[in-house]
């Protein structure tokens, strides 16, 4: 997929098979730690202007945490405006998701 035609299927959000899924795992009680450590970590990251992207809370959340949840738990704070973005765009620095280079959404909490 073009970066060009990521960034629109993100813009426009993402389909309704895929929110559906995402928000079975947001209310999953077995994850309910996994999602709370992700709140945590973006809580923490938040930049004294009051806007964080996933490059600041990245390496705070802890490595135990099932990767999945802090897809899905984004998400959910998106749904319920908690994390409301700017419009602005970051570059990743996600090496390890091998995201790196690609844009990644700014956030106001």
């Amino acid at each position: 997929m073009s970066a060009q035609l990521e960034m629109c299927f993100y813009a426009d959000g993402v389909d309704p098979d895929t929110a559906a899924l995402l928000d079975l795992m947001d209310g999953d009680p077995i994850h309910a730690r996994d999602r709370e450590a992700v709140i945590d970590a973006i809580r923490a990251a938040v930049r004294p202007d009051g806007t964080v992207c996933s490059n600041d809370w990245r390496g705070l959340i802890p490595q135990w945490v099932y990767s999945r949840v802090i897809g899905a738990t984004v998400h959910a704070l998106i749904n319920r405006k908690i994390l409301r973005a700017t419009g602005e765009w970051e570059i990743s620095d996600d090496t390890i998701g091998k995201n790196s280079g690609k844009p990644v959404r700014r956030y106001t909490w």
